[in-house]
């Protein structure tokens, strides 16, 4: 009974980090009738992913602390709550400034999921195993993000606006398969409470040296990933390849969903070579992939290049996530909060700070910038690894936290 109640404790997490990419991306399926509906131009309809993006990067901030003072249960609950609405707002928008506030609660609220399933994961996985739970983890948000515009491209079919019905309703489902799943579990227990505890649990972290170039090394990781995602389609719709439309989606896709399988992958290497090793190999491949395309000039090359792209990714994010939940124990909500804002912020703002090199210099010099890009983040993921007590990643299987 208790095996199966822990792993349908995983599968509330796996899931719940799932659903969030999925309301994230759908709009990039949904471009042509938005642009009907609302009489908007493609980069008008394309603005509501930055409003769904910000509030999202920039609220989790706060979040994970919250829960780290007031308790997963809470904390995660409201997000659900808040995300749902969100959705069935932005199904019922009757123009796009409504649509664009809509997708910003939609957000907004799960910033109060997002950084909570990471910690909820930390909290009661076996230190042994924990590499191998956070790249399923980071399999499930890839699985997200790539699956994302293919469920809103199936669904529009009858009508676009369930499609975030539909998001809505497996938000609550979430909610309460979490509930269920963690009926009885006792969290950890927290001895900060009152009006300081939130500015005390930020000031320790924000203090700590390994915090902060975790936090770099996420920001960058997904700033030079996106730098090449954005503007991609792009790439592949112009002269000499002029690809189709179902061409180019399969094209994109591939990233993620070379992910999904490489992720578990990921977490086996992070297990068993160490944290820092496992990033090695994940930022090379990665560098490996933007050199290569450089060199594509095809459909199969583009699909391979952006294939090893995503097995890249997936492997540093099993070691990134890994650090998360081990450099302060004590304060998972809180470093996890910290570390995903400034993940995401990097996803967020990649296509506005590359859309100008995308206009002057071309692709070719995206991709040698995410060389350089990659190149840092692995720096910082080194000095992480440096500051953190050898007992916790000197060994790929460290002891609990004491």
């Amino acid at each position: 009974m208790q095996g199966w109640m822990a792993d349908l404790r995983r599968v509330a997490i796996y899931g719940g980090s799932f659903i969030g990419p999925l309301a994230g991306n759908a709009v990039l399926a949904l471009v042509p009738i938005l642009k009907s509906e609302y009489h908007a131009t493609g980069p008008q309809v394309l603005l509501s992913i930055t409003f769904f993006m910000l509030p999202f990067a920039v609220s989790m901030l706060f979040t994970g602390t919250l829960s780290d003072i007031h308790g997963r249960r809470k904390v995660l609950t409201l997000g659900y709550i808040i995300y749902a609405l969100g959705g069935f707002c932005t199904a019922f928008s009757p123009d796009l400034s409504t649509f664009y506030m809509s997708r910003a609660l939609q957000g907004f609220g799960f910033a109060f999921v997002s950084p909570v399933l990471v910690a909820l994961l930390g909290d009661i996985v076996d230190p042994k195993e924990i590499g191998r739970a956070m790249g399923l983890l980071g399999a499930a948000t890839t699985a997200g993000i790539a699956l994302g515009p293919f469920m809103a491209g199936f669904i529009s079919q009858v009508d676009w606006r369930l499609t975030f019905i539909t998001i809505s309703i497996l938000s609550l489902f979430m909610n309460v398969l979490y509930l269920v799943a963690f009926k009885g579990h006792l969290e950890v227990k927290k001895d900060r409470k009152g009006t300081g505890a939130f500015a005390t649990l930020m000031k320790e972290a924000l203090g700590e040296r390994k915090v902060i170039t975790l936090s770099l090394a996420g920001f960058m990781t997904f700033l030079c990933y996106m730098s090449t995602l954005a503007f991609m389609s792009d790439v592949l719709s112009l002269p000499p390849l002029s690809l189709a439309e179902d061409l180019i989606g399969i094209a994109i896709a591939s990233a993620g969903i070379a992910g999904i399988f490489m992720a578990p992958v990921g977490g086996w290497l992070v297990d068993n070579l160490g944290r820092l090793k496992a990033a090695i190999i994940g930022f090379v491949i990665m560098m490996v992939a933007f050199l290569v395309l450089t060199r594509a000039d095809s459909f199969p090359t583009y699909s391979a290049s952006l294939a090893l792209l995503g097995c890249g990714s997936s492997v540093v994010w099993a070691s990134l996530l890994t650090l998360t939940v081990e450099v302060m124990p004590r304060s998972r909500g809180t470093v996890s909060s910290i570390f995903n804002s400034s993940r995401f912020l990097g996803y967020a703002v990649a296509p506005v700070l590359f859309g100008p090199v995308y206009v002057s210099l071309g692709m070719d010099s995206i991709q040698m910038i995410g060389v350089f890009i990659a190149t840092l983040a692995l720096i910082a993921t080194w000095l992480t690894v440096r500051a953190i007590s050898p007992r916790v990643v000197g060994r790929p299987n460290p002891p609990g936290p004491r």
